[in-house]
């Protein structure tokens, strides 16, 4: 079963959030992490609020190879399984970012999320602004898809 889609779920969960700006981080512990970030992944989440309750979403998308600095664009798309009728059902999302030192950073205005990964895998965990004022804590695992 394909799982987590390393930085592109991190991007879709976000999809339901509002304006808020911050970044998600992830870290390795391998020094050329950066050489493996490329490629598909897949993965699932979890976003939980108060409110909204438990939103279960899985989703999937391409890390672009990095350009000479350590940039690189994620295509992303993600759908509900199960939660409140107020998350969304389905999320496209294209974001840019960079892999320095083995810490790769995805740039968005939705949030707050850090992790870390392997060449295969990884896990990450944060807060998401999902409306003025109102947060969810977010939980996504991923996995490289061959």
């Amino acid at each position: 079963m394909k799982r987590i889609l390393f930085l592109g779920l991190a991007a879709t969960i976000m999809s339901f959030a509002s304006m808020s700006h911050a970044d998600a981080i992830f870290y390795s512990s391998l020094a050329n992490a950066c050489e493996y970030i490329s490629g598909h992944w897949a993965g699932t989440g979890k976003a939980s609020n108060w409110v909204l309750g438990d939103c279960i979403y899985h989703g999937a998308g391409t890390v672009s190879s990095l350009d000479a600095t350590g940039h690189f664009k994620i295509e992303v798309a993600s759908d509900k399984d199960s939660g409140s009728i107020l998350c969304p059902n389905h999320a496209t999302k294209q974001l840019t970012g960079i892999c320095l030192n083995g810490v790769v950073t995805i740039m968005t205005e939705y949030g707050n999320m850090t992790g870390s990964f392997s060449q295969n895998s990884g896990s990450a965990k944060g807060t998401l602004s999902v409306a003025p004022g109102m947060n969810a804590d977010v939980v996504i695992q991923f996995q490289r898809v061959e």
